[in-house]
This record gives C-alpha cells, sequence and structure tokens, in this order.
C-alpha cells in the first residue's frame, strides 16, 4: 500500500472510528501553508495523536483571562 494512503487511512480511523476518537464534527486548518495537501494534514492528524498518545506533549493554555 502506498504510504501516504496508508497515512490517510490511519487518520481516518483514529478521528472517525468508535475505536478511536469518534470525531463528528471537525474543522482543520493548513496554516499559512496552503499547498498542503490532505496526505500531509493526515501525517500531521496521527503524529500528533500519537504523540498524546504517549505522553510526549506540552500543555499550553493560550487563552488570557
Amino acid at each position: 500500500m502506498d504510504p501516504m494512503k496508508a497515512q490517510m487511512e490511519l487518520a481516518t480511523k483514529r478521528l472517525f472510528s468508535t475505536e478511536g476518537l469518534a470525531v463528528n464534527n471537525v474543522k482543520l486548518f493548513p496554516g499559512s501553508n496552503r499547498d498542503t495537501t490532505p496526505e500531509q494534514m493526515a501525517e500531521q492528524i496521527n503524529k500528533a495523536i500519537s504523540q498524546i498518545d504517549s505522553g510526549d506533549f506540552d500543555l499550553v493554555d493560550q487563552f488570557d483571562d
């Protein structure tokens, strides 16, 4: 299987399946790079979910009261 297609399938499963996060409404923005492909977005989604699952993240509070 094509590695990028595998990234897309994995991201879809991790986000939308009942075994995953069961997301039903999500909006994704490519930031400043408007040439980002769906496959690149999927790769970043998978990376972020993997980091959260492994505890490899820093919690940042960006809201000022």
